[in-house]
């Protein structure tokens, strides 16, 4: 983000991910719509610079509130290095990726809603030059992110498998005493009568170039509970039930959605009410480790220790085999996403030749100077 980063931390997140359904997003969540003072929609195909005019709006808007401001970075699942969109919720602007595969469309054009095209900066003649190689390409990667999906499928199934073993071995009576004591963390709080709110997002993804996480910068609270183990060992529920109980208790949440099961909560930040102490909770395991930070008000909760040990040792095998043949679909899965992100790099090469980006650079200025 240029010089940017050097006055302000962002915190960053995930607005989509790639998931055994094929691509999900909670891109509504990117900033909330009863807060949008202007919320900019950035169109344009493969190469035509919408990352970088996302970052273009994130510096322009830093640089006008004259910094020091907070600032959230949604980046791409299927390029960990480009960003989706970015908000500043304290002056409620917000600008995001609009074209395939990020379900984004204006809900109030012209009240709030403004949309850049960056595709009326291309040579459409050049493009045309190229329609069949384009086609080539895009069908191509089309077929090898279906194959990419149905290997996460089947890691899914795979994974539900050891989930039912955990799940077997699982003491509820000591994960309900668990859960009792850490909902002790809401005896202060005073309900109040407006509705309190959660937001869903994802701190994990899994790209191209592996999964990746931001769960430093996502779930960074002023007390940290890291929850080692799988979700099946009683972290979901946990998690499910916290998050409920916070609402509750008039917090608003973020609820970190699993990639693999989207359904589910991996990760949960509570914002305390009247200045207190905001709580994350996260899990930590092979895929997306979160040591505890000894400088940090952290804790370490072990999950494992609340298996049947005889169950857990009778069904040590299965799980074993049942974990490795995951990580080889996993990686599998994450191969064939490389392969065609390098067929999309083909594609992008095409449309970067076919772009006038010093006009839309120019351009792009004027639109958000309002002219």
């Amino acid at each position: 983000m240029g010089d940017m980063g050097v006055f302000y931390m962002p915190r960053n997140f995930f607005a989509g991910a790639n998931t055994p359904s094929g691509f999900f997003g909670h891109y509504e969540n990117i900033i909330a719509f009863e807060n949008i003072n202007r919320k900019i929609y950035i169109k344009g195909g493969s190469g035509t610079g919408k990352s970088t005019l996302i970052k273009k709006t994130a510096d322009y808007f830093f640089k006008k509130s004259g910094g020091n401001i907070y600032a959230e970075l949604f980046y791409c699942s299927n390029d960990a290095e480009s960003l989706d969109g970015v908000s500043f919720p304290e002056l409620g602007v917000a600008a995001v990726d609009a074209t395939s595969p990020h379900p984004a469309d204006p809900q109030l054009p012209g009240a709030i809603d403004e949309i850049f095209n960056a595709a009326d900066y291309l040579d459409k003649a050049y493009i045309k030059e190229n329609k069949q190689i384009l086609t080539e390409l895009y069908l191509e990667k089309k077929a090898l992110y279906n194959r990419a999906y149905g290997y996460l499928r089947a890691a899914a199934e795979i994974h539900k498998l050891n989930s039912g073993l955990y799940a077997n071995a699982l003491n509820k009576a000591a994960l309900n005493q668990l859960i009792a004591e850490l909902l002790r963390i809401f005896k202060d709080c005073k309900p109040t009568t407006a509705a309190a709110d959660n937001r869903e997002l994802f701190a994990t993804a899994i790209t191209p170039e592996g999964v990746k996480s931001f769960i430093n910068s996502a779930l960074d609270a002023d007390k940290t509970y890291v929850l080692q183990g799988s979700g099946a060992m009683g972290i979901t529920e946990t998690l499910e039930i916290l998050q409920k109980a916070a609402n509750l208790s008039g917090c608003d949440t973020v609820s970190f959605k699993s990639p693999l099961e989207p359904a589910k909560i991996e990760h949960l930040y509570i914002s305390m009410p009247d200045g207190g102490r905001d709580i994350a909770f996260t899990t930590s395991n092979k895929y997306h480790e979160h040591k505890r930070d000894e400088e940090r008000d952290s804790s370490e909760i072990d999950f494992a220790e609340l298996l049947d040990t005889a169950k857990m040792k009778q069904q040590g095998a299965q799980i074993k085999y049942n974990s490795e043949i995951f990580g080889e679909l996993l990686q599998k899965c994450i191969g064939t996403m490389a392969a065609s992100k390098e067929l999309h790099l083909k594609v992008e090469e095409i449309y970067a030749e076919g772009m006038d980006f010093k006009r839309m650079s120019r351009g792009f200025y004027r639109f958000l100077e309002g002219e």
